[in-house]
């Protein structure tokens, strides 16, 4: 608790004395800046839109075991955890190419 209240007050004091002692700047801003800008948010947008595939991945990997432990997911034999069937669908590519 009192690494949270110590964490509190150090915010509080660096937040109120950026906006207190900031002073205006008349300056001039590069128009390449708003390139930058840009990078960032498509960054952003990126890295985000990689974290949601992520997570989104895994929790659809844990309703579909939770699904088939109860018996009432349809069977498939891509499902990831399933080791055997999917085993036995790499055996069934190489004998097709052999044919």
């Amino acid at each position: 608790m009192k690494k949270l209240m110590n964490l509190a007050v150090f915010t509080l004091f660096f937040g109120l004395g950026a906006v207190l002692f900031s002073l205006t700047a008349n300056a001039y801003i590069d128009p390449s800046a708003m390139t930058y800008i840009v990078q960032i948010l498509v960054g952003i947008v990126i890295a985000g839109g990689a974290a949601f595939a992520f997570y989104f991945k895994r929790i659809s990997r844990w309703f579909q075991r939770k699904f088939k432990k109860n018996g009432t997911a349809v069977e498939d034999a891509n499902v990831p955890g399933n080791d055997d069937l999917n085993e036995a669908d790499e055996f069934d590519e190489f004998d097709d190419e052999d044919e």
